[in-house]
């Protein structure tokens, strides 16, 4: 199920890149859902690069690239997804980037750092969304370039965080919980997040 959220918000392109690839399972299922064309796939490990030649095996038009971040073949990409990164690795990547790729993001943590990077970087986040698979927490962040001002409500809880689904009410309520437990230096984030529960009744 978290492979198919992430593709959801994957809008069709001809090209599409994924950097730190693993298995490559998210061009996969990009590749059978209709979603690209084309892919390119890098990963800085090369044992890591072979077991994604073998997933893609029946897809001939892959161009597979070792790299550390984005590789020059993947400025040519029309979406670039980088997804299982930790926030601060895959905001170093995005820094690092100068092309107009739309990018497909899934931090496994710090996902507040990504989106204000990608403001810094001139990128507009449209697609925000968190959600539970398999028993965990994940966000899921499409970003094209453009002007935006995040608030900072928004850099911390999503771009869409008054809609307030119920992944996102759960991951929080039991965060609350928590921070209920640990006195005064907790009390402003307690604050933010309780706002947005209140979203939901």
């Amino acid at each position: 199920m978290r492979f198919e959220k992430i593709i959801d918000k994957l809008p069709a392109c001809e090209v599409l890149a994924e950097v730190g690839c693993d298995h490559a399972k998210l061009t996969a299922l990009a590749y059978e859902t209709g979603k690209c064309g084309k892919a390119i796939v890098s990963d800085i490990s090369e044992k890591c690069l072979e077991k994604a030649k073998v997933t893609l095996s029946a897809y001939p038009q892959t161009v597979f690239c070792v790299c550390d971040g984005i590789p020059e073949a993947a400025y040519y990409a029309d979406a670039i997804m980088i997804c299982g990164m930790g926030g601060h690795l895959i905001a170093e990547i995005i820094a690092r980037y100068d092309g107009n790729a739309a990018l497909l993001l899934s931090p496994q943590s710090h996902a507040e750092i990504v989106r204000r990077k990608l403001n810094e970087c001139g990128y507009a986040v449209s697609e925000d969304e968190c959600f539970k698979a398999e028993g965990k927490f994940y966000d899921v962040i499409f970003a094209v370039r453009g002007k935006q001002a995040l608030t900072p409500m928004q850099a911390e809880f999503g771009v869409h965080w008054q809609d307030c689904n119920e992944a996102l009410y759960e991951k929080l309520s039991k965060r609350l919980a928590n921070l209920r437990k640990g006195g005064e230096r907790t009390r402003e984030e307690a604050e933010r997040i309780a706002k947005v529960l209140e979203c939901r009744k």
